[in-house]
């Protein structure tokens, strides 16, 4: 029912702003693209749903469970949506640069594989969910006295392992979820040494406070036996903490004062620098 009626949220205004001629050519194939996306999303949404209802509950509970490679699936496409749609209104919102200037170059190519990260690690949650892995294991930083749980990477052929062993799936998203924190910092780190404008250095701090509490709200679910409202607030925190990560690629674009910013920081660094020479 949401989803459909986020369809009518949606396909309705969109139907009425290009009859009035206020979408531009350069907009329009973007939401064109948008509208079909969340189409067939509502088709993977099914498909997801359809696999709980094929197979009998393999759970001592009897309640039926959805494929974790379809729920995975429906995360990916549902993340991708999103992205597109934030990037698309951040870019009507504030217009971008047709390209990013040079003192920003490096600092963008790290924040691309930042999202990869971020991105990467939100979509194996899936995979904790849809395995309800974050019932086994409730410890932490130890899984039940171990650093690599009893079980791991025990099942044939070891691709499987990646998705369907409950050991493995949440060894592996802690991995990541720690390496995300790691690399967050890192690129704090990196952030405070580089001329950078007001807007990308707040950007980078608040991504830096993102990281800390999701993995903190990660732990605290675990811990908890994944309550449903813990549950829920992880899930949340992951959208957040990639969507503070979109932003902060997108104001990389932003031109005017922003590149000025940047561009007097390098050359006043580039003064000091040769004044100590």
């Amino acid at each position: 029912m949401a989803g459909r009626a986020v369809g009518i949220i949606f396909g309705v205004p969109l139907l009425y702003f290009a009859a009035r001629g206020k979408i531009t050519r350069g907009l329009a194939p973007t939401l064109g693209l948008l509208f079909v996306m969340g189409g067939s999303q509502g088709l993977v949404g099914w498909w997801m749903v359809k696999s709980g209802l094929e197979e009998p509950p393999k759970n001592s509970d009897g309640v039926p469970r959805v494929s974790p490679y379809r729920l995975a699936a429906h995360l990916t496409t549902a993340f991708v949506i999103y992205s597109l749609l934030l990037y698309t209104a951040l870019g009507v919102l504030q217009p971008r640069a047709p390209a990013v200037p040079e003192p920003l170059a490096a600092f963008k190519s790290r924040a691309h594989l930042l999202a990869l990260l971020i991105g990467v690690t939100a979509i194996s949650g899936a995979f904790v969910a849809g395995m309800q892995a974050g019932l086994a294991f409730n410890t932490f930083p130890l899984m039940e006295g171990r650093f690599v749980p009893e079980g791991y990477f025990g099942l044939e052929p070891a691709y499987r392992n990646f998705f369907e062993s409950v050991p493995s799936v949440q060894l592996h998203h802690r991995i990541l979820a720690l390496s995300t924190l790691t690399a967050v910092t890192a690129f704090w780190v990196f952030a405070q040494r580089v001329p950078l404008p007001p807007t990308l250095r707040r950007a980078t701090d608040v991504l830096l406070l993102g990281a800390a509490g999701q993995v903190t709200l990660g732990v605290a679910t675990l811990l908890n036996a994944v309550p449903v409202w813990l549950g829920s607030a992880h899930q949340a925190g992951a959208l957040t903490l990639f969507s503070i990560m979109l932003f902060t690629l997108h104001a990389t674009r932003v031109p005017s004062s922003a590149v000025a910013t940047a561009r007097m920081s390098a050359a006043r660094m580039h003064k000091v620098a040769l004044a100590h020479a």
